[in-house]
């Protein structure tokens, strides 16, 4: 099964760039304790979010409790809440799933106390992405669909774009592909509109995901070509992922020098930032490829590094294949008990 990357899939409260963020100059406004208690607070939520959560999420995590300490100190629950969103998106985007549901719920009780309509929604929408992450369909589509009632009926149109992009991504996960690009293409009109870069980046690269799946592989080359022109180039997640997927068609189409070379430039990108489950997909694929060609060692190399991040983030997502692949691996280089290891733990 084709699965859309996630977070790859939208995460909620838009994002600029580093590039327009002037991070010394909201730094002298958080130390300038003459300023509005508000300037103050806006400032540090932008250095969390826009300075470092797409690129440094441990900093983010950091500043973002600089950002709630001080709200607290005010009971300022709404800037508490964004804060806590910040904190859960920065264990999202290493695949802490756990410690990020952990966050959103914090999230979600204060801004329903607040009765904060936007901030409800976003989290819902947020929750569901932990939910799709575990490969729990379901429960994420119902989390979308009541995010997305919320936002039509509040006019929120960049927030209903979003919706309509992840609920499209569970249809694409499901395998009703037309249903998939029915709620994408949707999402895209609107982004359009918008000038949405964020929203239209993602609809493309849902769409070539899509294209990818059906096995029409010019067409997916063109919208993840297309959306690796839209990306910011801080936007080390987004990069990453166009690129990985670009690997995937090359991959596809048999070209597997190219293969490796946007799998290797994805890697790259996913280690700068620790997103471990996207590395160890990187590892995977690049093994993968390495044993193909016969090129064991380097294959074996890059497979162990892969149950290694397995092991390490504790989760099966890829167990499998990488477990039958090194057993396999293990009988071409004669090292027959550990061929058999790792065929027992496989089956």
């Amino acid at each position: 099964m084709q699965k859309l990357f996630s977070f790859f899939i939208v995460l909620f409260i838009g994002c600029n760039t580093i590039a327009q963020v002037k991070l010394d100059s909201l730094l002298s406004v958080w130390n300038d304790k003459t300023q509005p208690d508000s300037s103050r607070l806006k400032a540090m939520h932008k250095i969390a979010w826009d300075g470092y959560l797409f690129s440094q999420p441990d900093s983010a995590f950091y500043f973002a409790q600089m950002e709630f300490d001080f709200a607290e100190t005010l009971n300022n629950k709404k800037w508490m809440a964004d804060a806590l969103n910040v904190q859960a998106v920065s264990f999202a985007i290493i695949s802490n799933y756990e410690k990020a549901m952990d966050y959103y719920t914090r999230c979600l009780k204060i801004f329903e106390e607040i009765d904060d309509k936007k901030g409800i929604a976003n989290t819902l929408s947020n929750i569901g992405n932990i939910y799709y992450n575990n490969v729990d369909y379901v429960t994420a589509i119902d989390y979308y669909t009541k995010s997305l009632k919320i936002n039509e009926a509040q006019g929120n149109k960049h927030s209903v774009l979003q919706t309509l992009n992840n609920i499209g991504s569970i249809y694409n996960g499901q395998g009703n592909y037309e249903k998939s690009l029915e709620y994408i293409l949707k999402s895209l009109k609107i982004a359009e509109e918008l000038l949405d870069t964020n929203g239209i980046t993602q609809a493309l690269n849902n769409i070539g995901l899509i294209y990818h799946t059906q096995g029409n592989y010019d067409k997916a080359l063109d919208y993840h070509t297309r959306c690796l022109k839209f990306r910011f180039t801080t936007d080390k997640i987004g990069l990453a992922s166009s690129l990985h997927n670009i690997g995937m068609v090359h991959y596809a189409n048999d070209d597997k020098v190219k293969a490796i070379e946007y799998y290797t430039k994805a890697l790259k990108k996913f280690e700068e930032i620790g997103h471990k489950e996207k590395i160890r997909k990187c590892f995977y694929s690049i093994g993968n490829i390495y044993f193909q060609q016969g090129d064991y060692h380097k294959a074996l190399d890059y497979l162990l590094k892969a149950k290694n991040i397995i092991q390490e983030i504790n989760t099966i997502d890829g167990l499998d294949e990488t477990l039958k692949s090194l057993s396999e691996l293990y009988k071409k280089l004669g090292k027959y008990k550990q061929a058999l290891e790792m065929h027992e733990l496989y089956m």
